[in-house]
C-alpha cells in the first residue's frame, strides 16, 4: 500500500482545456494531493517525523491516469483511478504521532479519537457526448468502473495514559473492506474483493462576450459503487483486560468485542467542482479559479498570457499560499503547484502533463 500511494503521489497532474479537432487522442494523468495534518510525503509513507498541525482535520489524494479519444461529438476513455481520504482531529493526530515516535501520551489528558479512512481503486471506461452551440458547449461523461480495492473505516472513542505510560482505550469501530483492515482479518473466501461502480461527470463552457469565458467542471456529480459482500467488522475496542507484566506493573491488552462478517457495501465519491472565469483586456487576461474537493475549498487568482501558439497562466492559491503555473500549446498541457519549495514539507502538490494528438 505504501509503495502504491508513493507512486500515485508522484503522478500529480493536470486537466486540459483544448478545442479539439474532429478526431483526437490524449494521454492524461490527473492528481491533486492536500493535507492539513502534516506534510504529504510523511503521511503517505507513514513516517511521522514532526508533530501534526493543531488544526489537523483532512488529507486526500485523488488520481487518474488513462487515454481518451474524441470522434466528432463523442469521447471514449479507459483509465485507472485511485482515491484516498483521511478525516480526523487534532487529538487523534497528536496521539498517533506520539505513539509512532515511541513518546508518552500526556497522562493528564484524555484524547478524543475520531478517525475516518476511505479509499478505492478501480479501472473503468467512460463514454461522453458533447453539445456545441453558438457560445456554449456541454459534455456529459458516464463511467463504468471495475472496483479492485476499497476500505471505509471509522474509529471513535477515548484514549488515555497512566503515569507508567500504559495506554487505555475505549473506542467504537466500524469498517468495510476488500483487503486491508484494522483487525488484520484474513479472507478465506469469506467476502468478495471486487465490485463495480458508475460515475457521471459534467463539463460546461460559456462565452457570454468576446472578452469573458466561464467554465464549470464537476467530476463525480453522481457516483454509486457497490461490493455485494464486503468484509465487515463492527464492535468495541477497549482495554478492560489487564495483567501484571514481568516488572510488576499493570499492562493492558486491547480487546475487540463485536462482529466479523460479510455485508453489502454501497458508497459514493466526493464530487470535485472546478470553476474558471477569465476576463480579457487588450494586453492581458485576468483569471479567477475555484476548486472544491469534498468539503475542502481552494481559491485562486492570477493572470493569463496568450500568444498565437501557446497560453501561459500564473495563479496563486490565496489560502494555502501556493503558486501555480500552467502552460498549454497544440500538443501539451501541464501545470505545477507546490506550497513549499522543499517537497518533503509540502502540504499541497499538483503536477503533471497531458499530451494530445489531433488528426
Amino acid at each position: 500500500m505504501k509503495k502504491r500511494l508513493l507512486y500515485i503521489s508522484g503522478l500529480l497532474a493536470l486537466a486540459a482545456e483544448n478545442s479539439y479537432a474532429a478526431t483526437s487522442v490524449e494521454a492524461f494523468v490527473t492528481s491533486h494531493s492536500f493535507s492539513n495534518i502534516l506534510p504529504i510525503k510523511q503521511l503517505i509513507e507513514d513516517d511521522w517525523q514532526q508533530a501534526p498541525e493543531q488544526s489537523a482535520s483532512d488529507a486526500f489524494t485523488q488520481n487518474e491516469v488513462g487515454v481518451r479519444a474524441y470522434i466528432d461529438n463523442f469521447s471514449f476513455s479507459v483509465s485507472q483511478r485511485y482515491d484516498y481520504f483521511v478525516e480526523t482531529n487534532s487529538d487523534t493526530a497528536q496521539a498517533f504521532y506520539l505513539n509512532r515516535n515511541d513518546l508518552a501520551l500526556d497522562s493528564q489528558s484524555e484524547y478524543d479519537a475520531q478517525l475516518r479512512l476511505f479509499h478505492q481503486r478501480s479501472n473503468g471506461i467512460k463514454v461522453g457526448y458533447k453539445l456545441n452551440f453558438n457560445r456554449f458547449s456541454s459534455e456529459l461523461r458516464i463511467g463504468y468502473w471495475r472496483l479492485l480495492a476499497t476500505r471505509e473505516s471509522q474509529l471513535n472513542g477515548l484514549i488515555s495514559s497512566d503515569l507508567n505510560g500504559n495506554i487505555a482505550a475505549d473506542a467504537q469501530l466500524s469498517e468495510f473492506y476488500s483487503t486491508n483492515n484494522f483487525l488484520k482479518r484474513q479472507n478465506s473466501d469469506d467476502w468478495q474483493t471486487q465490485g463495480s461502480g458508475v460515475t457521471v461527470d459534467l463539463h460546461m463552457r460559456w462565452q457570454p462576450s468576446n472578452n469573458i469565458d466561464i467554465s464549470l467542471d464537476i467530476t463525480d456529480i453522481y457516483s454509486d459503487y457497490k461490493l455485494d459482500n464486503a468484509g465487515f467488522s463492527k464492535g468495541k475496542i477497549d482495554t478492560d483486560g489487564t495483567f501484571i507484566n514481568s516488572i510488576g506493573g499493570i499492562a493492558y491488552v486491547p480487546l475487540y468485542r463485536g462482529i466479523e462478517t460479510a455485508k453489502r457495501h454501497n458508497f459514493d465519491l466526493p464530487e470535485t467542482v472546478n470553476v474558471d472565469a477569465i476576463y480579457r483586456t487588450n494586453d492581458l487576461a485576468y483569471v479567477t479559479h475555484f476548486t472544491r474537493q469534498g468539503d475542502i475549498n481552494f481559491y485562486y487568482a492570477g493572470v493569463q498570457f496568450e500568444s498565437e501558439d501557446s497560453t501561459t497562466r500564473l495563479l496563486f492559491d490565496i489560502e494555502n499560499i501556493a503558486p501555480e503555473i500552467q502552460f498549454q500549446n497544440k500538443w501539451i498541457t501541464a501545470y505545477l503547484s507546490l506550497d513549499d519549495i522543499d517537497i518533503d514539507q509540502a502540504m499541497l502538490a499538483k503536477l503533471g502533463v497531458n499530451i494530445h494528438f489531433q488528426f
